[in-house]
């Protein structure tokens, strides 16, 4: 009995320890380049009809570019034409809408750190929410609203190609409050970066110890300080210096 009820007790503190699990959080980004911009443009016509029965589409942009010294993403959100209803959310998606316009084919959320949709976003801890949830971490549009502009600067997401937070080559998409997707549009770049900052190499060859006060001397020479020179003489001696060592060796 005593032992039934020890493992009933271990099975549940397991479980309470598994619920408790935390969640992953997002590295802070701080070497988006500067001057590079890119924006999503939403269509002309909605992917879901429903709001829009007459035709047409949520009109406007989301422009993102870098944060100030190059931390996180400051994006600008600045719709209108709204339809009736809301809250509406909003996040960027994993993969980039299709020449077709199917929003639904944009996959889920942008999620590099596997955290998952549940539970919901806090938003006084978005280094815990899912990269894309934009939303979630910065506010829905409220409902009744018809236009909705939002400025903000997002310390997670990425400008550099290549790394795990990079998401100009993925999509953003607006939805319903129950989750159906209005509409939707790819990132495009505008504006090339200004600043590629590359590692600094020491030239093939060289000693980089012997820069100070001179060039620096090619590989496999005697290196040389500015101003000074060799003449034939001094060689000469150094090579006779050489030679009679050897010959002392071979006595």
């Amino acid at each position: 009995m005593r032992t039934s009820v020890a493992l009933s007790l271990l099975g549940a503190a397991a479980t309470g320890v598994a619920a408790q699990k935390p969640l992953p959080t997002a590295a802070a980004v701080t070497n988006n380049p500067s001057c590079l911009v890119a924006e999503a443009v939403l269509p002309e016509n909605a992917w879901q009809k429903n709001g829009f029965p007459n035709g047409g589409n949520i009109k406007g942009k989301v422009v993102a570019k870098s944060g100030e010294g190059g931390v996180g993403v400051q994006f600008n959100v600045d719709v209108s034409g709204l339809p009736e209803g809301g809250p509406f959310t909003y996040h960027i998606h994993a993969k980039p809408v299709p020449e077709n316009g199917n929003c639904t084919a944009t996959g889920a959320h942008f999620d590099p750190t596997e955290r998952g949709e549940d539970p919901v976003c806090d938003k006084s801890k978005p280094e815990s929410c899912q990269i894309g949830d934009l939303a979630g971490k910065y506010g829905a549009i409220p409902a009744g609203n018809t236009t909705f502009s939002a400025n903000y600067v997002d310390k997670y997401t990425s400008l550099v190609e290549g790394t795990s937070a990079y998401f100009l080559d993925r999509s953003i998409v607006f939805h319903f409050p129950n989750k159906t997707r209005i509409t939707c549009a790819n990132f495009k770049i505008t504006e090339q970066a200004c600043d590629n900052p590359t590692a600094s190499v020491a030239p093939t060859g060289t000693n980089p110890a012997h820069t100070t006060g001179g060039a620096p001397s090619p590989s496999g020479t005697l290196p040389v300080e500015a101003g000074a020179s060799l003449s034939m003489s001094s060689m000469t001696g150094v090579m006779a210096a050489l030679l009679g060592g050897a010959m002392m060796l071979m006595l």
